[in-house]
């Protein structure tokens, strides 16, 4: 078929270049372009034109709100950095500790419950030294130095192991000092 229609142009190549349409075609052509292009621009109006605006203005809204919450997110990641980019063993040690703090001042939490001055004390203390951990952590983004940084993070996360484990050991004699009391009045 396509040879068919390529010899047939090439044998009728005269006749199709001596031929010229007519001026009116052209226009009639052009009249019924606008016309098509004037019918499709006209706004359609009543509720489908103010459901389609509300709907394209959520659309833009949805996109910005999700690029902006991605933005935050990722410049919340890389402000504090991944610490196992500056040393995998130091960072590796950071989650140990960290999550041993979690743990005892869990288990402080708990027993200090029927002393609650005493927790009340033992608390002071230790949110100084998350304080001065939390400075830390924000110096670590600033640091030319984050690997040093992050031991000290390390060595505040020890003390604060240290400190709450001798806090654990008050509790836990002041608890076993009562119960013995009381053991020792019901005799």
């Amino acid at each position: 078929m396509k040879k068919d229609l390529k010899s047939f142009i090439q044998e009728n190549r005269e006749a199709f270049d001596e031929a010229t349409p007519p001026l009116y075609l052209w226009q009639g052509i052009a009249e019924e372009l606008d016309s098509r292009y004037q019918r499709s621009t006209k706004k359609p109006g009543g509720k489908t034109a103010w459901i389609t605006q509300v709907l394209k203005v959520a659309a833009v809204t949805f996109l910005v709100g999700m690029a902006g919450i991605l933005i935050y997110f990722y410049g919340k990641r890389d402000a504090y950095l991944d610490y196992s980019r500056v040393n995998p063993d130091l960072a590796a040690e950071q989650q140990v500790y960290a999550q041993l703090v979690m743990q005892k001042k869990d288990s402080i939490a708990f027993i200090a419950t029927s002393n609650p001055a005493l927790y009340g004390e033992f608390s002071k203390v230790i949110d100084q030294m998350e304080s001065n951990y939390d400075m830390l952590k924000q110096e670590f983004a600033k640091s030319p130095n984050r690997e040093l940084t992050l031991e000290a993070m390390i060595r505040n996360l020890q003390a604060q192991i240290d400190i709450l484990s001798q806090q654990l050991d008050v509790l836990n004699y002041i608890n076993s000092a009562s119960k013995k009391q009381t053991r020792d009045e019901q005799i």
